[in-house]
């Protein structure tokens, strides 16, 4: 992990990403913002850094990209909306500094669903993402862009953003990897956000490995940030590549394994079948009643605690609003104290259920969504906000790490998606039986091919 860096390494994977967005980029949409004069420089300074003998930190010339909620110092944060079109960054993110402090060359922002609230990304603002296996279909959302621009190499890696699926639908729509690190773990000083107790920042690439070195990275606490947890970061990346012979998995038949795409379950079935190979144990269990777990977080309280964040802009500047965020932010302006509070009490005893079972297994395995990315066209939103984070809401509601991972491809050629959830602060874990997944299947390096 800590090999030396190759002079000119640097300005040659930054002038690929920059071609390959502008390649693709007039298909997809899926970058708002391109700093190529600024990503050459840094490029630059860090191969000169590199044949001088210094090493400039773990990310040292990886190309990033970060969702266009996340401050970037002098660079427009739009969030997808006309609203901010004006909004330069005065200062970076918290993590922005991390990822650049380590030797990370960011070549500009992603699109993504307007307000950071949706599973779609089809904002009318700045365009709807495409995704790169088929424009004809969705890449997910809201981090929809962070999404297609991995599987499109715009950049080995993008920060997006997670709520109750946003990092990992795109994943699974987009056959990239994808985290969602417990709440608390990763600051979110410096971004847009929908619900401060759900909200959290992760990294999207091809390879787990370089999701895990960017999680390495960004994670810490941040004493300035309310939400975020402090809690020693241990030092996994060793032990990344170590054996998962004897951990343990736990798989829940019922509800995540109802009304899947046809071509999902077998999938799903053969990656079990790759961790047994791998010697790792597979467990039954029961979580008990998951199937609650949307409406108590995602048509409960994200909507009201959206609608708290958005409720005198809305009231001033509907018509700057997508009929989509409006008709979510009036579900959540009808939710009641006594809904609100009975969502908390279901949480705390899902979560309290949920610590007994990670008592017994290592991470749960389940479908990332029980579908492919949908196509455009015909596309119902009311249907789209029910269909899509079906399954993500679950451990999104316990505040756990979820890691999304490729485990196939429908037969007509869109990818599939498995999940792998932890305990709280379980990343290492979780990360390291992806990266095994890895070692022995081939689909993350699949890559799709620019329509003619």
């Amino acid at each position: 992990m800590n090999a030396p860096a190759i002079p000119g390494a640097a300005v040659a994977a930054t002038r690929e990403a920059l071609a390959n967005i502008e390649r693709w980029n007039p298909v997809i949409n899926a970058m708002i913002t391109v700093t190529a004069d600024r990503a050459l420089q840094r490029a630059a300074e860090l191969d000169a850094a590199a044949a001088a003998g210094e090493w400039c930190g773990l990310l040292h010339g990886l190309v990033v990209n970060l969702k266009d909620n996340i401050d970037l110092e002098g660079v427009p944060t739009t969030g997808a909306t006309v609203l901010r079109r004006g909004h330069r960054a005065e200062r970076n993110a918290f993590i922005t500094d991390r990822l650049e402090r380590n030797g990370a060359v960011i070549v500009g922002k992603s699109n993504l669903h307007e307000w950071v609230f949706g599973p779609t990304s089809q904002s009318r603002h700045f365009g709807p993402v495409r995704n790169p296996w088929n424009p004809g279909h969705i890449p997910g959302g809201s981090s929809g862009g962070s999404g297609a621009s991995v599987a499109a190499d715009m950049a080995a890696v993008s920060i997006g953003s997670d709520t109750a699926g946003s990092i990992r639908i795109p994943a699974s729509f987009n056959g990239v990897a994808g985290l969602r690190p417990t709440v608390g773990r990763i600051s979110g000083r410096g971004s847009l956000g929908v619900s401060a107790a759900f909200d959290t920042l992760g990294p999207l690439a091809r390879r787990v490995s370089d999701v895990a070195r960017v999680f390495a990275v960004i994670a810490g606490h941040d004493p300035h940030d309310p939400i975020s947890v402090d809690t020693p970061v241990p030092n996994f990346l060793p032990t990344l590549s170590d054996p998962v012979r004897g951990m343990r998995i736990g798989v829940m038949r019922s509800f995540f394994f109802d009304g899947l795409h046809p071509d999902l379950a077998p999938a799903t079935e053969r990656a079990i079948g790759v961790f047994r190979d791998l010697g790792v144990k597979i467990v039954d269990v029961d979580l008990g009643d998951v199937e609650k777990a949307q409406e108590m977080l995602a048509f409960r309280m994200v909507v009201a605690d959206a609608m708290e964040v958005h409720r005198d802009r809305v009231a001033a500047h509907a018509a700057d609003y997508g009929e989509d965020i409006r008709m979510r932010l009036r579900i959540g302006e009808q939710v009641t104290g006594v809904q609100y509070a009975e969502a908390l009490r279901w949480m705390e005893r899902f979560r309290h259920r949920l610590r007994a079972a990670f008592g017994e297994v290592d991470a749960m395995l389940s479908p990332t969504t029980a579908i492919p990315a949908p196509a455009i066209e015909g596309l119902d939103f009311g249907e789209a906000i029910r269909a899509v984070p079906r399954l993500t809401c679950v451990y999104a509601a316990a505040g756990v790490p979820g890691l999304a991972l490729p485990c196939g491809f429908t037969a007509d050629g869109l990818p599939l998606s498995m999940e792998l959830a932890g305990p709280a602060f379980g990343e290492p874990q979780i990360l390291r039986l992806g990266h095994a997944f890895q070692g022995v299947t081939d689909f993350h390096l699949r890559r799709p091919k620019l329509p003619r």
